[in-house]
């Protein structure tokens, strides 16, 4: 049987919405692992992920960032998976749909990185595919100019640049090889940026012929704070990338 793991970071989630999500993982037909990463400054989700089966809580007593989240719960797995799973607790999916979007994935073995259609809450399209970003793009995009979205339709198989993180299929195997995400990214570009290193691996595609839902909530547009840790690692991204 195909071996899944996954792994969820979370910082002072709503219970509801954080249930809906590993009830979808738990539902899925697999010998499967779940780790939730906690970031939060208290323990409040302890009890609450630990009423759960083949879930692993682990509270960081500090908030270490997205990327370096989601590597610590990697390291903290105790099956050999063949497929890893990066997920937001703010998605959620029907289990026949990732049932074979996984087993297709198994079987794919050109492709390190993948993604499925995501929908809004309302069943309208999500576009999360764009172009490898520059300094002249994302102030478009700020500006609202220009969000630089490439259209996919539905129920075709197509490489990508890049899909915004809420849910990322890899092959474990190649997740070991990359060492996970880049963590001096404390949030934002990490996506960005493991997308373009898992091409020396094989295809990153979007496979929409299967479906998840993410409420999306845009929180650099809404936050300072958020704001400001996009922009650091904006700059961070583009001195990587074009020295």
């Amino acid at each position: 049987m195909i071996k899944v793991s996954a792994s969820i970071v979370v910082y002072n989630e709503k219970k509801d919405i954080l249930k809906r999500v590993i009830d979808s993982f738990l539902d899925l037909n697999f010998d499967k692992e779940l780790i939730i990463v906690d970031n939060s400054p208290k323990t409040t989700l302890k009890e609450f992920c630990s009423s759960f089966n083949n879930i692993k809580y682990i509270f960081v007593n500090k908030n270490i960032g997205f990327g370096a989240g989601h590597n610590l719960a990697f390291k903290n797995f105790s099956i050999q998976s063949d497929i890893h799973l990066i997920i937001n607790p703010d998605i959620y999916f029907c289990k026949n749909e990732i049932d074979d979007l996984i087993k297709w994935f198994y079987i794919s073995s050109d492709i390190s990185l993948a993604t499925s259609q995501v929908l809004n809450t309302d069943d309208s399209i999500q576009n999360i595919v764009r172009n490898i970003p520059t300094p002249i793009s994302l102030i478009k995009r700020k500006l609202y100019i220009d969000y630089d979205e490439i259209n996919i339709k539905l129920n075709q198989i197509i490489d990508i640049p890049f899909a915004h993180g809420c849910f990322l299929v890899f092959k474990t195997e190649v997740y070991k090889k990359l060492n996970g995400f880049d963590e001096k990214y404390f949030m934002y570009m990490e996506d960005v940026d493991i997308f373009i290193r898992a091409k020396k691996f094989g295809r990153t595609v979007i496979n929409t012929n299967y479906k998840i839902y993410h409420k999306y909530r845009k929180g650099s547009s809404k936050s300072l704070k958020l704001f400001f840790y996009h922009l650091i690692s904006m700059c961070k991204f583009f001195l990587k990338y074009n020295k």
